[in-house]
């Protein structure tokens, strides 16, 4: 399923490519628009690092489509790598392309992006989660009183235990029912 998926889409591309350009300055299509800059800042780079411009390249394509693929499956780790592979590459694409047409490829790349972002934030909401059910809650008072053993018949308490006092020593008779 995902060999079709991969087909289709390159044959998307390659049509799309296949538009000719608006201008007379371009004629690598559309696909070729956003791809061009990107390759060339990674030629760029390699030619300060010990890699090979072509792995750096396949290595940004790797890292585009696992986090396409992770994040249409709903992997956190893999839709936090397809925003931070868009906005690299978004970045690649600014510093790389002709000054003339920086805006336009640019634009052009966050609209591919935000398209294919579709199916990599897909089931992702904002939305806050309510329970629309009360809590659950069960009061309960829980009393531990210790009562001191009684004292066996013939033992006198110690002098420092008295009886205590009634709470009203003089209490009123009660009055009869008329």
């Amino acid at each position: 399923m995902l060999d079709a998926a991969g087909d289709i889409a390159s044959a998307a591309l390659k049509g799309l490519s296949a538009v000719p350009a608006s201008g007379a300055g371009d004629a690598s299509g559309l696909w070729g628009t956003v791809d061009h800059p990107v390759r060339v800042f990674l030629a760029d780079q390699a030619a300060h690092l010990p890699v090979a411009p072509a792995a750096l390249y396949a290595f940004w394509q790797l890292t585009g489509l696992i986090g396409l693929v992770g994040g249409f499956f709903g992997n956190a780790g893999a839709r936090i790598a397809w925003l931070l592979f868009g906005i690299g590459s978004l970045a690649m694409i600014w510093t790389a392309a002709p000054a003339d047409g920086r805006a336009a490829a640019t634009g052009l790349a966050a609209l591919m992006w935000a398209l294919a972002g579709i199916f990599a934030l897909r089931g992702l909401t904002l939305r806050p989660i309510v329970h629309n059910y009360p809590p659950q809650f069960n009061p309960a008072l829980y009393l531990h009183a210790t009562l001191p053993a009684p004292t066996p018949p013939g033992h006198d308490a110690p002098d420092n235990v008295h009886p205590a006092p009634a709470l009203n020593p003089h209490p009123t008779p009660p009055r009869p029912l008329t």
